[in-house]
């Protein structure tokens, strides 16, 4: 019996499997919470920069398959609209994918210049606001002061980067 109290307390002296998997899980919480707290964190602004280059995108997309050209408006300096430019009718902001409504809002504290007009055509190459092609590369600067992300929009192509 003696033999069997000592070859026991020798093995009682670790970690069980589950006080491991509890520690670990609570460092990795613990890790998430400082690592989203940094300064420097930009996770915000990359989400709003890949949501706005899905919604060009999705413009672009609909006038290729469509018989007017798509617009991109982008109203004030934290929202935009999409539609279709109809010959008569003019600009008819649609629903905006993952908005539910037809202005799309970046999120808190990014913003992008107002004024911004881009259109596609049935090519998927983009135009000018004025009618014509455009002569040089596009770009939209979205910040959130003290960063700033762009995306470019390549006048020959269309190509969305």
């Amino acid at each position: 019996m003696t033999h069997l109290k000592q070859y026991s307390a020798q093995f009682r002296s670790g970690f069980t499997l589950v006080e491991a998997v509890a520690t670990l899980v609570l460092l990795g919480i613990l890790g998430g919470g400082v690592v989203s707290v940094l300064p420097g964190s930009n996770v915000t602004l990359t989400a709003e920069t890949d949501r706005l280059s899905s919604h060009l995108r999705y413009a672009q997309l609909r006038a290729q398959a469509d018989s007017y050209q798509w617009r991109v408006v982008f109203t004030n300096t934290t929202s935009y609209q999409i539609g279709p430019v109809i010959p008569g009718a003019g600009f008819t902001p649609g629903i905006i994918p993952g908005a539910g409504a037809m202005e799309g809002n970046l999120a808190e504290g990014v913003t992008t210049s107002a004024g911004t007009v881009i259109r596609f055509d049935s090519w998927g190459r983009p135009w000018s606001d004025a009618g014509t092609l455009l002569g040089a590369d596009q770009t939209i600067i979205l910040t959130d002061g003290a960063r700033d992300q762009s995306i470019t929009i390549l006048a020959g192509t269309g190509l969305i980067q």
